[in-house]
């Protein structure tokens, strides 16, 4: 159970790689702030593992403005990044009941 907070992480690499393959495709060179959005989108994405509320929270923050300011061009392709990773802030963040 303690894997599924990587899931974002996971979704964050497949989504590069799926963005980069795409993006590469095309003729053009490959642009620098695609590059920044991908590591920026896997940092956050692995951030949003730690246990520190405050680290998470801003963790989310970063992953949903990188989705909505590329949303025309890749940033499409970061929803389900972005909801895995609201769906693990908001299951850790609720709080726990204690089994006697």
């Amino acid at each position: 159970m303690r894997m599924v907070v990587y899931l974002p992480a996971l979704l964050a690499a497949l989504t590069d790689c799926a963005v980069a393959l795409v993006v590469g495709a095309v003729p053009q060179d490959y642009p620098g702030r695609v590059v920044v959005l991908q590591i920026a989108m896997l940092a956050a994405a692995l951030l949003v593992a730690l246990p520190y509320r405050r680290v998470r929270f801003t963790a989310f923050l970063l992953m949903s403005a990188g989705a909505f300011a590329c949303v025309l061009s890749v940033g499409v392709w970061y929803v389900p990044t972005v909801i895995a990773a609201a769906w693990s802030v908001s299951r850790r963040s609720a709080p726990q009941e204690r089994r006697a």
